[in-house]
């Protein structure tokens, strides 16, 4: 299995500005000549430097929103549809039109707008089935999101809120499908077991559990724990014994509970650490990656977020590896 971040932000893109462009370049290059005089060796190569840094000064975590792909031997799976799936898309054109076509199976968690908004600028859908190219794209959701996975899709690309209609889609398109899926509902996507499992977030969310030869994909977005001591059963049905648990960790505690940022999220239905760090102990996850970051966290309150995930495992004895997601990460299990 072959996992690839394209989108790791929640609630609204969130690219870095140039004055925060500018800030990162400043402090590199203070770094650099602090270095330099320590060592008192201007010769220092830049590329070494560079890699040295931490992951959050060097670079970005990235700023689409939510789109995690899988490959799983012939299968395609698609984890959610935010402004990640564009990039996503234009990646995949070489091989659809070397194989006449794409097959790919789209795992909704919800159809808030941070979760589908990239699915109307994803290239494969205009392209032409009267060109020899046949895509056959199938979508699991919800089946208590006021309408079916569906209606929700078209929504939003109805006139006058998007110029092509899902409808002008369906006639161009060879295949188009919407499938619903229940709470506590298995089924299989070619060789790919997969588990459903309604999450506690507003207007019902899904996690999903992925098995495929023998290793384990878990993906829990949008999840607000009951008890940070006490997980969700159904978040540890899905969590347990996995070899990569990505999952929601928006918040730090402090602003969870509004301590900090004014207003107490309580109810927003998204997680933090120490309830984070709770789940991968109980559920003995391999590697935890936090996911969902939010839009106003910087690249060095990821990192902080990563950090601190990391202590409270090791403090509780457990030995997951954890890591923030960013944009181009890639896990192969």
């Amino acid at each position: 299995m072959k996992v690839r971040f394209w989108g790791v932000r929640g609630s609204v893109c969130s690219s870095l500005t140039a004055a925060q462009v500018n800030q990162k370049l400043f402090n590199v290059m203070n770094d650099y000549d602090t270095m330099r005089m320590a060592y008192r060796d201007p010769r220092t190569n830049y590329k070494d430097f560079l890699s040295q840094l931490p992951f959050w000064k060097r670079g970005t975590y990235g700023g689409n929103t939510s789109c995690v792909e899988v490959d799983c031997g012939n299968e395609r799976i698609i984890l959610d549809m935010g402004t990640g799936l564009r990039p996503l898309g234009n990646s995949l054109f070489k091989e659809m039109f070397d194989k006449k076509g794409l097959r790919l199976s789209f795992l909704l968690s919800h159809v808030h707008w941070d979760h589908i908004q990239g699915l109307p600028f994803f290239g494969p859908l205009y392209v032409n089935k009267e060109t020899g190219i046949r895509n056959s794209l199938n979508f699991y959701g919800g089946t208590n999101w006021m309408k079916q996975v569906e209606p929700c899709l078209r929504m939003q690309m109805d006139p006058p809120n998007f110029p092509v209609s899902w409808e002008e889609i369906r006639r161009i398109t060879h295949e188009l499908v919407g499938s619903d899926v229940y709470d506590m509902m298995n089924f299989l996507i070619g060789g790919v077991s997969v588990k459903a499992r309604k999450l506690n977030h507003p207007q019902e969310t899904y996690g999903w559990r992925l098995e495929h030869k023998g290793r384990v994909v878990v993906y829990t977005t949008d999840n607000e724990p009951y008890d940070p001591l006490f997980p969700d059963p159904k978040l540890l049905d899905l969590a347990k014994g996995a070899d990569l648990w990505i999952t929601d960790c928006q918040y730090t505690k402090e602003v969870y509970e509004g301590k900090v940022g004014g207003v107490p999220r309580h109810g927003w239905g998204h997680s933090y650490p120490e309830a984070v760090a709770q789940t991968a102990l109980q559920a003995n996850v391999k590697k935890v990656v936090l996911f969902h970051h939010d839009p106003g966290s910087s690249d060095r309150d990821i990192y902080d977020m990563e950090e601190r995930v990391r202590k409270l495992v090791q403090a509780g004895g457990g030995k997951s590896e954890v890591e923030a997601a960013w944009e181009g990460l890639e896990i192969v299990l």
